[in-house]
């Protein structure tokens, strides 16, 4: 890769400087994790007859710490993050990445800047970065649990396999439930089914939430092993399939979030639940919106929707209703964990709650 003015002369570079660092004053700087001052970004650096900066530090909610900036030499100098317990933390990765910033201000390289992946332990967070074994920047070190933020897709920073979508999130163990959704099923009251209730957590809130809550969950070890304390004994473990394993109208609500992605032949269910509610019975379910493929297509990204190995059904808020309609009558839609990208407005999940019709 050709470099970027090497053997540049230390006035014609403060000169060219002057204007990178203009352009750097109008880009975000992006960082969870604060350095002593934001005016240290852009970073000067400088090392074996090269010329740099750092100019973005990204952290969490990623057990990756990643460092962009630009070098003027194809060979970078050997960064290290400094952990708290004083240990030495080589790059996962390095990469050169376009910078068009730079090419229109110093006339160089497209891809003279680069990128850095540290992979992050929760018990031993950054505190510094280094540059040739010299401090070049102090971080202010976050509490965040990185393992616990991201607990499906963490071998994906560090594996050197070819994956195949079984190996890409979805067979981690189940984690709790947002306090978003958590707010969107206390409407339910009385005598509660949470279908497929993972490790009890939105179950623990209901009954916390004064209803008679129970939980149906498939057999599997790693569904018993991080099960609530709390909700023991309230929990139907099952093979799956139908019936379902309760009497005829013995629920006032059933609630389901991010479940009916995953069911095989999902619509069958459809009259086991109306079977289960009594007469005026509800259901409030949640999943993700695939209407987010094309709304995040003109920022330029893919929701992870398309990585869950386990989701087999994808639903639009339309087909949601579609597919209750012969035994309930939708009441109100709701747009759950919805987020904007780049400016753009991108769904996140379909919330729905039905009436069990007459009959």
């Amino acid at each position: 890769m050709a470099g970027c003015g090497t053997g540049m002369a230390a006035q014609q570079f403060s000169i060219r400087w002057g204007r990178v660092r203009a352009v750097m004053d109008n880009l975000q700087v992006l960082t969870e994790m604060p350095v002593k001052s934001l005016a240290d970004l852009p970073l000067p650096i400088a090392a074996d007859e090269g010329q740099g900066f750092v100019d973005r530090i990204e952290g969490a909610p990623l057990p990756v710490v990643r460092v962009f900036g630009w070098f003027s030499r194809p060979i970078l100098p050997v960064f290290a993050l400094l952990t708290q317990s004083g240990q030495k933390r080589a790059p996962l990765a390095s990469a050169r990445i376009l910078r068009e910033d730079v090419k229109a201000a110093l006339g160089c390289d497209l891809f003279s800047g680069f990128r850095l992946d540290f992979l992050v332990q929760a018990d031993d967070q950054p505190c510094a970065l280094l540059m040739n074994d010299e401090l070049q920047l102090q971080f202010s070190p976050t509490q965040q649990n990185y393992a616990q933020m991201a607990p499906h897709y963490g071998n994906l920073f560090t594996t050197d396999k070819v994956l195949g979508r079984e190996a890409i999130y979805g067979y981690g163990p189940p984690v709790d439930v947002s306090d978003e959704f958590k707010q969107f099923a206390r409407m339910a009251s009385g005598r509660v089914l949470d279908f497929g209730c993972g490790n009890g957590d939105l179950l623990s809130f209901l009954l916390a939430e004064g209803c008679d809550g129970l939980g149906l969950e498939l057999d599997e070890a790693r569904i018993r092993a991080v099960l609530k304390p709390e909700v023991e004994g309230r929990v139907t473990f099952y093979a799956g399939g139908k019936p379902l394993p309760f009497a005829d109208g013995e629920f006032d609500w059933i609630v389901s979030t991010e479940v009916i992605e995953h069911v095989h032949d999902i619509a069958t269910y459809v009259p086991e639940f109306a079977r289960l509610l009594k007469p005026g019975g509800r259901m409030l379910i949640t999943t993700p919106d695939i209407t987010s493929i094309p709304s995040s297509f003109p920022a330029n990204c893919v929701p992870w929707h398309l990585l869950e190995s386990t989701h087999i059904n994808f639903f639009t808020p339309r087909s949601v209703e579609a597919m209750f309609a012969s035994h309930f009558a939708l009441e109100q839609l709701y747009c759950l964990a919805s987020n904007r990208i780049n400016g753009f407005f991108v769904p996140g999940s379909i919330g729905a709650v039905f009436q069990r019709k007459p009959g």
